[in-house]
C-alpha cells in the first residue's frame, strides 16, 4: 500500500449536518448543533489518492483560534482537546461523520482534522470548522433528567463488510446520537461505540464470517440522559471467498493483554508467515509460518515473545506474507 500522500485529498470538514430520511426515501441535511454538542461531516479521503482506505482519524478542538498560520503549535497545545472513539475512515468518497458531546453553551468552538496510514504518514490539516453554541432553551431545564424515547424501527442485514444496522431518528429533539450494543448470545449486551452516533446507522466490521450477533441501540440526549434500550435485532456475518491475500486491521488497536489479527488468502497453496516485529525490526513472535491454504483466518496473540515474556508498551508490526503478497499492520501496545 502506498504511502499517504500530505495534502493530495484535503480533509474539508462540514459542520452541523446530520441525515434525515424524508417520505419519499430521499435525504436532506438538516442543522445538528445543540448547547452542548455539534455533530461534524467530512468526506472520507483515500489512502493514496482516491485509492484505499486510509488508516485513522485524528480530530482536536479548542475554544482557543489558531493564531495565523500556527497549526502545529495549536494543535499541541494544552487547551485543545484530542477526540476518542473516532470512526474508522470509509471507503474514499463516502461520508464519515462524529458527535462531540459536553461542550459548554454560547462558546465557540474551532475544529481541525488530519488523517494517516497505518505506516503513519499523516495528512495535512483540514480547514478549521468555527461553530458557537447557542444557549440553552428556557424549556429545557438545565438539570434535565428525562431519557429520551427508545429506538423504534431497528433492523439488522449482512452487507459487504460485516453488518449494517439502522433505525429510525429520535423525534426528541436533543437527542445528539446513539449508542450500540452487541451480544453472541441474545444475553449480555456490551456498547461497541465509545461516543455516541451522530447518525440513524453503524456499520458493525468487527464480526466473524457466520457468525449471528444480536444488537440493541438507545438514544442519548445533550444532558447525558440515555433512552430505555431498544428491541433486540440480530444477522448473521456473511461467509465470503476472499478476494485477496491480505493481512487486516489488528482488534483491538491499540490492545492491553492480547490481539486478534486476521487475514485472507486467496492462493490454492502457498508458503507464508506471519510475525511481529518491534519498531527497530527486530523479531519479537513468530505466530504462524509454514504452509497455507484458501480461506479466512484469525489469530490471537497474547503480547508474549517467542522467549515468552511480555512485551512493552509501544509500537509494532504485525507482517504477514506469502510467495504472492506481502502486507503489514501497525499494532500499538498500551498497559
Amino acid at each position: 500500500m502506498s504511502a499517504l500522500r500530505k495534502g493530495f485529498l484535503p480533509l474539508v470538514l462540514l459542520l452541523l449536518l446530520t441525515a434525515q430520511a424524508k417520505a419519499d426515501g430521499e435525504t436532506r441535511a438538516i442543522a445538528s448543533v445543540t448547547a452542548t454538542s455539534a455533530t461534524l461531516r467530512w468526506t472520507a479521503p483515500g489512502d493514496d489518492g482516491n485509492e484505499g482506505r486510509a488508516w485513522r482519524y485524528d480530530l482536536r478542538f479548542s475554544t482557543e483560534p489558531i493564531s495565523g498560520t500556527d497549526s502545529l503549535g495549536w494543535w499541541t497545545a494544552s487547551s485543545t482537546t484530542a477526540c476518542t472513539g473516532l470512526p474508522d475512515p470509509g471507503e474514499p468518497g463516502s461520508i464519515d461523520s462524529f458527535s462531540v458531546t459536553g461542550l459548554t453553551p454560547e462558546s465557540t468552538y474551532y475544529f481541525v482534522l488530519r488523517t494517516a496510514d497505518e505506516i503513519p504518514n499523516w495528512s495535512y490539516f483540514s480547514n478549521v470548522a468555527v461553530i458557537t453554541t447557542p444557549a440553552r432553551q428556557d424549556s429545557m431545564p438545565r438539570n434535565d433528567e428525562t431519557p429520551p424515547s427508545p429506538v423504534a424501527g431497528l433492523s439488522a442485514a449482512p452487507a459487504e463488510e460485516g453488518i449494517s444496522l439502522t433505525w429510525i431518528p429520535s423525534p426528541d429533539a436533543d437527542v445528539v446520537g446513539y449508542h450500540v450494543y452487541r451480544s453472541i448470545t441474545g444475553n449480555d449486551f456490551e456498547a461497541i461505540t465509545d461516543s455516541p452516533l451522530g447518525e440513524a446507522y453503524y456499520l458493525d466490521t468487527q464480526v466473524l464470517a457466520g457468525v449471528t450477533y444480536y444488537y440493541r441501540v438507545t438514544a442519548i440526549d445533550d444532558s447525558d440522559n440515555e433512552s430505555p434500550i431498544s428491541e433486540a435485532v440480530s444477522a448473521t456475518a456473511p461467509s465470503v471467498a476472499p478476494v485477496a491475500t491480505r493481512l487486516l486491521a489488528p482488534f483491538p488497536d491499540p490492545c492491553v493483554n492480547q490481539v486478534v489479527l486476521r487475514y485472507e488468502i486467496n492462493e490454492q497453496e502457498t508458503y507464508g508467515f506471519l510475525k511481529v516485529f518491534d519498531i527497530n525490526g527486530r523479531l519479537v513472535r513468530r505466530l504462524r509460518e509454514g504452509r497455507m491454504e484458501q480461506g479466512q483466518y484469525s489469530v490471537v496473540w497474547n503480547m508474549r515473545q517467542d522467549n515468552g515474556r511480555m512485551v512493552s508498551p509501544g509500537v509494532y508490526f504485525c507482517v504477514f506474507s506469502t510467495q504472492r503478497a506481502h502486507s503489514s499492520k501497525k499494532l500499538v501496545v498500551i498497559r
